[in-house]
């Protein structure tokens, strides 16, 4: 059974595409639209939502299209529809790698526009993150992108031999070449698993995303990183397979530091002085921000909340799902805020 290291390890493991860096999880709502109907052995089955995201099954994948206009020339592209998500597809190492674009309505090529990756949790895939993590709305009203990619075997940082951070890397330089993107608005969350992905690109990936927002997971920051990122992460104190306090990984049997120590590191790195303020925003959610920042860092504390999204679908098996906050509406706010300077 593979083991989970030192948050330096798991880092340097995603930065040089190394084998048998775990960072999981065992959730996975779903649309039961794509993949293995099948549950892997030891994981959550996923539900069944009563609806799937709207994908344009016309769009030609990026990996086969022709050459669009120059982005941010205006004009339409034939690969990418305003109002609508796209399947579409990138070379990355050599292998062919899928994932969602939604563009929203109005997009019209000419004026640079956010970029929020969102990342599937272990068992999951970008389909059944698009619609779970609840952005597409959101992107829709506010006019950002929202890229919901596919990891090899459902997974983030885990397999041998492929290397996450130079996907997402070549995986923004695509978009960017088929949409306007704002490469000073480039933003990542995700969920349990894709929480470790968008924290390990705070750390590895500082010069492509301004700021992350991980949920129900992380990779610590460490020696490692480059610069301070702005960093929030939300997190169920009753989350029974990534624990809230130091414990056991539920997909591994690995240890886990627990998101206190963890946060403490992402302050350190951040630049953060003192102790976290705590600030009360609902009844059982707590706000701890660190002050004194070189880059924002604060944690949303969900007092009883299990392995589940702010604000998403209810998967009763996987605890209590908050609906006193939402987690993408928060984190939007926060990449709003926090563009590259």
């Amino acid at each position: 059974m593979m083991s989970w290291g030192a948050s330096a390890v798991l880092v340097l493991a995603a930065m040089l595409g190394l084998a048998g860096v775990a960072c999981g999880d065992q959730e996975g709502p779903g649309s039961g639209v794509t993949g293995d109907a099948s549950t892997p052995a030891g994981q959550e089955s996923p539900v069944a939502p009563s609806a799937s995201p709207t994908v344009d099954e016309t769009a030609t994948p990026a990996a086969t299209a022709a050459p669009p206009p120059a982005a941010c020339a205006g004009g339409s592209n034939p690969a990418i529809a305003p109002g609508k998500t796209s399947s579409l597809s990138v070379v990355s190492g050599g292998t062919g790698r899928t994932y969602l674009l939604y563009v929203p309505p109005g997009y019209d090529g000419a004026r640079a526009v956010p970029l929020v990756l969102n990342f599937h949790g272990l068992g999951s895939n970008g389909e059944q993150q698009h619609l779970y993590s609840g952005l597409v709305p959101i992107a829709e009203r506010e006019g950002f992108l929202v890229a919901s990619p596919d990891g090899i075997n459902r997974a983030w940082l885990w397999n041998p031999g492929v290397n996450d951070i130079a996907f997402t890397k070549d995986l923004v330089a695509e978009i960017s070449r088929l949409a306007c993107v704002d490469a000073d608005r480039v933003y990542a969350t995700g969920m349990s698993n894709g929480g470790f992905m968008s924290a390990a690109l705070a750390c590895a990936a500082g010069d492509v995303v301004a700021a992350v927002a991980p949920v129900a997971g992380m990779t610590g920051a460490s020696d490692l990183c480059g610069e301070p990122v702005p960093f929030i992460e939300f997190h169920g104190t009753d989350d029974r397979i990534v624990p809230y306090e130091a414990g056991i990984l539920a997909p591994t049997g690995g240890p886990f530091a627990g998101v206190p120590a963890l946060m403490e590191g992402w302050a350190e790195f951040n630049g953060c002085e003192g102790a976290p303020a705590e600030t009360r925003i609902t009844g059982t959610v707590v706000f701890r921000e660190y002050p004194g920042c070189d880059a924002p860092t604060g944690h949303y504390v969900i007092e009883g909340g299990g392995h589940t999204w702010p604000g998403g679908l209810t998967i009763e098996r996987l605890g209590t799902t908050t609906k006193e906050i939402s987690a993408p509406e928060i984190a939007w706010a926060f990449f709003e805020a926090n563009p590259r300077e």
